[in-house]
């Protein structure tokens, strides 16, 4: 077999590119808290941001497009606030009875802060006219007017009855009073009649005395209605004397109401105007109210009175409940606009609600009894809401657009829009300016602004949250505040600077990227919480904390996060030994599958050379973790016109990706090998003991690269993993997941015994991608394992298999010992075998015209037919 010798020198990465490492000199001692993460996400989204909570435009709503990871929610309600502090404090919003309209209490929005001293006013009116009207009935004016009128009164009725007696007399009978009336009897000789005189006497008699007596019936009931119109006037008399007493009550009391709130709208002098008139019209509630022992506003309850009931809906205000104000929304005076980050945005939480109480046999509400949602509480100011729990509901974000659309929100029931039901109270929608902030993936924001015609209109800031940042000096020590600061704040103890240090080297691997730093900040989190704890211990002074049997970084270490011990520092050791456990708590699948690979039941080497076959690599996900695992690829050629055939596209197995990658397989070998002769071979690729769908093109390097030691008959070193995706110019291009990947593959080698010629071969496009592991770097350093960039087909073919690829001639000739003039000798060798068994076999068929004119059925007759 070739040996590679130093032919891959110029193609081994040196150490020092294989992972970023930050000097903790850099870092100040007392780094500067930043006070959100919002602030390192970069100008122009900053810009963006602050152009949607600044613009007048009604329309001109917020997304903030980012990743989940990158939980920016918390970070973007404090950017809002500090950009708050400037602005003027909205209006509280109130809600009133319509006295001309019950069934619709209307809003009315009064100055920050008086909202409350609105309903505070109204309550001591109410509560003064209650204490006062009643006792109107011992003023000296009404207690003279009564007494007059009541002389009168008597004096009339004496002189009614007077007549009546006359009357009676007359007609031979007698009258007595009696209580509600008066009663007549027969008179004879004098002497009342009793019943047994009254039938001993004649008919003639009788017949006189019952005349007489319809008539004197007759007379009484004329009295009788004299009377009641007597009492009439005397009640109208005392009711007029009580009502201009009450109208002057009220009218002060309203008037210095009035006068307190004069500067609080035309809104709230025309109101106060209504609820004047009204206490005029209606002054007798205080008295029957009193005479009740009701309290004010118990008009819509049980202890109202009959009429009211049947009259009126019981959800409408009536009696004294009609004076009552609703403070749905209320501000501090000087306070900034509220900013609400609406974690749960539910119909009710959102929009508010009508609150509902038991009575009379069913559950009624009252204009009282309106609740305010988030889109009524940030009016004024902002409302942060994520997309993805604002969609979980279409009738949600239906009501959402219609509310930003109209700039005008009212509480609704619920399950007012499935139609389930209807309520008799419809409050007047309440006026609100809210900026409302969506904060969502990007697959959310194209979804929206392609399916949703309104989205466009009404949501047209986007703000868009890069996953990571530039690894600036500048962005190093902010985000070394930024966790710094978080540290503090969750009383993780001190973090030394090379703790802090190690933490920015993790947000790099998190990026994915030598030169940028991730946002995505969730892990760092986990890893300094779970250092802290092992910082915590080893201050405790743990019996436990040094494990003589491996290294202090092997070591387990106790955890004792219940509090943080004086003392306790966090090192870069801590911090290095969180992120390992970390890793290794969801690696259960990843040390599955290399145990199997280690047993030999996945077939796979890590050592010696074979043709045909390549060892790739691909990608995992299990959960939240993704890990690297090497794949047998393997190529096999022989007669036939099939060209490439892809075993997993076969099985429908094969992604769309993955099969364009072989379709480029097939372009680049055309391109080389075709230009003088149609090619006619047979080359089938398999990834071995896959078993599940595949996808992507990364591995498509490694196929080529098998197909070429197969058709050359040159071997591939097995200790040399191959990644990357190539063109049909023969270009090696960049692919991701590189870092699991080369990681899985040491894994493997190390667990197998690492040779020193075992190593990893990547695109050169992705140097800037490698942040490798400590012992991954280390194991570089020390040359026990080795990374090969290249950029084309030819390079990547000498690196495996220690052979020049070759390149043509003037004569268009590759040389005869090179890899490529190898390939293209037994593409010839193949296609005169076929012509040759063509022509063998032409009695039986007509000679085939292209490579799909072959059927499976001529596998049969495959193989290599060379001569060795």
């Amino acid at each position: 077999m070739p040996s590679p010798g130093s032919g891959r020198d110029p193609f081994r990465i040196p150490p020092e590119l294989v992972t970023q490492h930050t000097d903790p000199s850099i870092l100040p001692e007392q780094p500067q808290a930043i006070g959100g993460l919002f602030e390192l996400v970069g100008t122009v989204a900053r810009r963006a941001l602050t152009l949607g909570l600044a613009a007048r435009e009604p329309s001109f709503h917020v997304f903030v497009s980012a990743d989940p990871q990158v939980m920016i929610e918390d970070d973007i309600v404090r950017f809002a606030e500090r950009f708050a502090q400037s602005r003027p404090t909205p209006p509280d919003i109130v809600y009133v009875h319509d006295f001309d309209r019950p069934e619709a209490p209307k809003p009315l929005t009064v100055p920050a802060g008086a909202g409350a001293t609105l309903v505070a006013a109204m309550d001591a009116l109410i509560e003064r006219l209650r204490n006062e009207i009643p006792g109107l009935v011992q003023h000296d004016e009404v207690r003279r007017a009564t007494q007059r009128l009541a002389r009168e009164l008597d004096a009339k009725n004496r002189e009614v009855l007077t007549g009546l007696e006359s009357t009676a007399k007359n007609l031979g009978f007698g009258i007595r009073s009696v209580q509600g009336g008066v009663q007549t009897f027969p008179i004879l000789h004098g002497k009342p009649l009793s019943a047994e005189q009254f039938g001993a006497l004649d008919e003639s008699t009788k017949r006189a005395l019952g005349e007489a007596e319809d008539r004197l019936t007759h007379e009484v009931e004329k009295a009788a209605v004299l009377v009641r119109e007597q009492n009439a006037r005397f009640e109208a008399a005392r009711e007029e004397a009580m009502s201009r007493l009450s109208e002057a009550v009220i009218r002060r009391a309203c008037g210095e109401v009035k006068k307190l709130l004069e500067d609080f709208g035309d809104d709230v002098t025309q109101y106060l105007d209504n609820v004047e008139k009204a206490l005029i019209a209606d002054w007798r509630d205080f008295v029957e109210n009193d005479a009740q022992g009701l309290t004010p506003g118990e008009g819509n309850d049980e202890g109202g009175s009959d009429h009211n009931l049947a009259e009126f809906d019981p959800e409408h205000a009536t009696r004294l409940g009609r004076f009552k104000v609703n403070l749905l929304v209320a501000h501090d005076e000087e306070a900034p606009p509220p900013v609400i980050y609406e974690t749960n945005p539910t119909y009710p939480n959102l929009f508010g609600y009508l609150e509902r109480r038991a009575r009379f046999g069913a559950l009624l509400t009252d204009f009282t009894r309106i609740r305010p949602g988030s889109l009524h509480r940030a009016s004024g100011g902002v409302l942060v809401v994520r997309a993805a729990d604002l969609m979980t509901d279409p009738i949600i974000w239906e009501r959402m657009k219609r509310v930003l659309r109209e700039r005008r929100i009212g509480a609704e029931d619920p399950l007012g829009p499935l139609g389930l039901y209807a309520t008799t109270l419809k409050p007047v929608p309440a006026p609100i300016r809210v900026r409302v902030v969506l904060v969502g993936p990007p697959e959310i924001y194209a979804a929206l602004l392609d399916a949703d015609a309104d989205f466009a209109s009404l949501f047209r800031v986007k703000v868009e949250i890069e996953p990571s940042i530039p690894r600036t000096l500048e962005n190093l020590r902010a985000l070394d505040g930024y966790l710094t600061n978080m540290a503090r704040e969750r009383e993780w103890g001190e973090l030394d600077r090379s703790a802090r240090a190690r933490l920015l080297d993790l947000a790099t691997r998190l990026a994915g990227d030598r030169q940028k730093l991730s946002l995505s900040l969730s892990p760092l989190e986990e890893t300094a919480a779970f250092a802290s704890a092992l910082a915590s211990a080893r201050a405790s002074g743990g019996a436990d904390w040094v494990d003589p049997g491996g290294p202090t970084s092997q070591s387990p270490r106790p955890f004792r996060a219940s509090e943080t011990p004086p003392g306790s520092v966090v090192t870069a050791e801590d911090i290095e030994i969180a992120w390992r456990e970390r890793r290794e708590r969801a690696g259960a699948a990843e040390r599955h599958i290399r145990e199997l690979t280690i047993r030999g039941e996945v077939s796979l080497d890590t050592d010696g050379f074979r043709i045909g076959v390549v060892n790739g690599l691909s990608v995992y996900s299990a959960g939240d973790v993704e890990f690297g695992q090497p794949m047998r690829i393997t190529a096999v050629v022989a007669l036939g016109r099939e060209g490439i055939v892809d075993v997993e596209h076969e099985a429908q197995l094969g992604g769309a990706i993955h099969t364009k990658g072989v379709a480029i397989i097939r372009g680049y070998l055309a391109r080389m090998f075709g230009q003088e002769r149609p090619l006619s071979l047979k080359a089938q690729i398999a990834f071995e003991q896959s078993y599940g769908e595949i996808d992507g093109d990364s591995a498509s390097s490694s196929e080529l690269f098998g197909v070429l030691s197969a058709l050359s008959e040159v071997a591939i070193d097995q200790g040399i993993a191959v990644t990357g995706s190539v063109n049909q110019l023969g270009e090696i291009q960049a692919i991701g997941g590189v870092c699991a990947k080369i990681e899985g593959f040491f894994e493997l080698c190390r667990a197998r015994g690492l040779t020193g010629k075992q190593g990893v071969m990547l695109p050169r496009p992705n140097l800037e991608h490698l942040v490798l592991r400590e012992d991954v770097a280390t194991a570089i350093e020390e040359g026990k394992f080795h990374l090969y960039a290249v950029n084309t087909v030819a390079q990547g073919v000498e690196v495996l298999t220690g052979v020049p690829a070759g390149e043509r001639d003037p004569s268009g000739r590759f040389p005869a010992a090179s890899v490529f003039g190898r390939v293209e000798r037994r593409i010839i060798e193949i296609a005169e075998r076929l012509r040759a068994a063509e022509a063998q076999h032409s009695h039986g068929a007509p000679a085939l015209e292209s490579m799909e004119d072959v059927s499976h059925a001529d596998l049969s007759e495959a193989g290599d037919f060379r001569s060795r």
